[in-house]
């Protein structure tokens, strides 16, 4: 039988598996010994436990801190005590099932290993002799799945953090950065692979949320180099962690409280406030048009104007359809200007107008003819002109004679006031 057997449960070449130590052995050795003496479901259970020995080996030859930031939200328990006196005791607090769910999302335990070791581990749950079932653990099973875990765990040499994400951890939190540093870990981010781009997403979040000098900084410096290369769903994340500090100000876990504020810095900068839920994203919008109306209403504040059109450039053409006639009206009311003329504001704005879509045209137009703010100041001549303008400019950019036509009422509407 044993020539059948898969090299992992035969003793004489388990102990020469490069990735295993005496702990693993000993386990896959009493494992073989469980298996000739027919105690299947025992044997499968010291595989298990082998395996997870050794998974937890290589997170820490990853790195512990990457690992911890992977899971962070995963339900279970997920406390690593650095100080154990034993790989036992570090471990003892954090779940099995949450070391699979890291390992597998850190690249270091391929799908295939993590469904085979679900399914050992429903096996424990449901088919042994603690726990009465129809489902009882076979000799094929244990075969079976020891064959998979020896060509998807047991025969992957371990991790070289060198050249995964784990590396950049400690440069950035340790000390401020050079700019030669900085170069070099550019260049590491846009080596790394895709997985790790994910993990490196998720580390440098939790350091832009917590705030802490100098990994803030240093962060701040590499984050658009990252921001490029991360997937549309990591950058929702982004979105979503500002989303909940919103809606949960005591998720928030920095000692200064402003986590919030510092996400929507870094989106800002990397031009990714469009990936902040509407609700949340509308509140922006809100309080830079706002602002924008603040300073339209100041006598000789143009200067005024000119400040909060650049802060509300800043978040980009990116405005929620819930609040789009809120920010739209205090745009046109800038655009058009007043008696004496108008501000430089027009030009920063002009990205706003840029971005319109077709239906977003057809409503402008309505808001010329129904908006009270819009239609303040179209009584003078100099406004009545731009708004004009502005209309022809738009119409332009239609194809559909009928939307065309629905420009052409609200210029006539304009002209007559």
């Amino acid at each position: 039988m044993s020539t059948h057997l898969p090299a992992l449960l035969d003793t004489a070449t388990a102990e020469v598996f490069p990735v295993l130590v005496k702990r693993e052995t000993d386990l896959l050795v009493q494992a073989r010994k469980l298996f000739d003496g027919g105690f299947y479901d025992h044997a499968l259970l010291d595989i298990w436990n082998a395996a997870v020995n050794n998974l937890r080996r290589r997170v820490e030859s990853y790195g512990v801190d990457i690992f911890l930031s992977t899971i962070k939200d995963e339900p279970g328990r997920k406390k690593y005590t650095s100080d154990g006196d034993s790989l036992a005791e570090c471990w003892a607090g954090v779940d099995d099932l949450v070391l699979i769910v890291g390992a597998t999302r850190l690249g270091l335990l391929n799908k295939k290993a993590g469904k085979s070791l679900e399914m050992i581990n429903w096996m424990r749950n449901h088919a042994s002799p603690a726990h009465e079932s129809e489902h009882s653990v076979e000799q094929e099973d244990v075969i079976a799945l020891a064959l998979l875990l020896q060509k998807n765990l047991f025969e992957d040499p371990l991790p070289d953090p060198g050249h995964s994400a784990s590396s950049l951890f400690e440069p950035v939190r340790s000390s401020p950065l050079t700019e030669e540093s900085v170069s070099l870990l550019k260049d590491q981010i846009n080596g790394l692979r895709n997985p790790d781009v994910r993990v490196a997403f998720g580390f440098m979040l939790d350091l832009i949320c917590a705030g802490v000098e100098p990994a803030y900084l240093n962060v701040t410096l590499l984050f658009p180099t990252l921001w490029e290369r991360a997937s549309g769903e990591m950058r929702k994340t982004a979105g979503l962690r500002y989303y909940s500090f919103t809606v949960n100000p005591e998720s928030d876990e920095s000692e200064d409280k402003k986590a919030r504020d510092r996400i929507l810095y870094i989106l800002t900068h990397v031009n990714g406030i469009k990936f902040i839920p509407d609700g949340a994203r509308a509140a922006i919008y809100r309080r830079a048009a706002q602002q924008l109306a603040s300073a339209k209403n100041t006598s000789y504040g143009w200067a005024n104007e000119d400040a909060a059109a650049r802060s509300l450039a800043q978040f980009g053409p990116y405005v929620p359809s819930i609040t789009f006639e809120e920010v739209y009206q205090e745009i046109l009311a800038v655009w058009c200007g007043n008696y004496w003329g108008r501000s430089g504001a027009h030009n920063t704005l002009t990205l706003f107008i840029n971005a319109l879509t077709v239906d977003q045209i057809r409503t402008i137009g309505q808001m010329f003819i129904n908006n009270d703010r819009v239609r303040d100041e179209l009584f003078q001549s100099k406004p009545k002109s731009r708004a004009t303008e502005l209309l022809e400019l738009l119409k332009s950019k239609l194809s559909l004679e009928a939307h065309k036509t629905e420009i052409d009422t609200a210029i006539d509407f304009v002209t007559k006031l």
